[in-house]
């Protein structure tokens, strides 16, 4: 498979990396700082789920951006208010000329 179709990037999303902190009591925090901003196609598939405490939607999200870049599974990608939690990432055409970054995204 080629890459995306010409005016698929549209969507402007934020890149972030976990930053771990120490919090002095000998544990540490997780926060999430912005890499970069990229121009991504967006797919998506809905999977309900249940979780203990409350009913929940998961939606798989597939997402392309040009490559290189450095997403890797535990970072998020941001749109606008909707936080995707990157799962893996794979070059799908094998020329390194796109990434596909296959997300998941928690609905209430």
């Amino acid at each position: 498979m080629s890459g995306p179709a010409i005016g698929a990037l549209r969507h402007r999303v934020d890149h972030l990396a976990p930053v771990e902190t120490p919090d002095g009591a000998g544990g540490s925090t997780i926060s999430f700082v912005t890499v970069d901003r990229l121009w991504a196609a967006l797919e998506e598939s809905a999977a309900g789920a249940v979780s203990e405490e409350r009913r929940i939607a998961l939606a798989g999200v597939r997402v392309t951006v040009r490559a290189p870049n450095t997403i890797a599974a535990g970072h998020q990608l941001r749109l606008g208010t909707r936080q995707l939690e990157v799962e893996a990432t794979s070059d799908p055409d094998g020329r390194g000329r796109f990434t596909r970054v296959h997300c998941r995204e928690e609905r209430t």
